[in-house]
């Protein structure tokens, strides 16, 4: 009878910490994001320059509670965000913000939607994002001057995207590139 008190005992010890680790794992990435933001940050500040690379929304998060230093971002590059939680709504916190440059994101349409409401955006610029049809058709604000997309190779009906696009924001020039 003893044994088999251990035996469930451990068990049970095990199924609870594996509930523990499934419950606390998403904290403890969360913690560790912010963790790495804050020394991310630090090292932006003391460069002190006007472009800021970006994985994580954390970062922007952090850039944008610092005012002074917020003002001062003119751009950002995003590499390679995907996901719904990666739609970097921090953005429109950067008032000075003029370029942004979207490296290896295969959902753009995340990022798409905060980039349509950032008034000062003048260029957008994307590379090896996949969804070239997307970014055209999606593409949406006015104050745009300069979108470049780049890709492995040309898409089909790009002429014709390219075109509707410009219908919509006629001020924006609009570039097509592939290697």
């Amino acid at each position: 009878m003893g044994i088999v008190r251990l035996a469930i005992c451990s068990i049970a010890f095990v199924a609870f910490g594996v509930i523990a680790l499934v419950i606390a794992h998403p904290y403890l990435v969360k913690m560790a994001f912010r963790s790495q933001a804050e020394k991310d940050y630090l090292r932006h500040v003391s460069e002190g320059k006007t472009e800021v690379y970006v994985a994580y929304p954390e970062l922007i998060e952090r850039i944008v509670k610092d005012k002074q230093f917020a003002a001062t971002v003119t751009t950002v590059h995003l590499l390679g965000p995907k996901g719904e939680s990666m739609d970097f709504a921090s953005l429109r916190e950067l008032p000075n913000l003029a370029t942004v440059t979207v490296d290896y994101c295969h959902e753009v349409e995340t990022v798409i939607s905060t980039l349509n409401t950032l008034k000062a955006l003048k260029e957008v610029r994307f590379f090896f994002c996949f969804r070239e049809e997307v970014i055209l058709q999606s593409l949406d604000n006015p104050s745009l001057s300069e979108i470049a997309i780049h890709s492995h190779s040309p898409f089909a009906n790009a002429d014709q995207l390219v075109r509707e696009t410009m219908d919509r924001l006629p001020n924006c020039m609009i570039k097509l590139t592939n290697d």
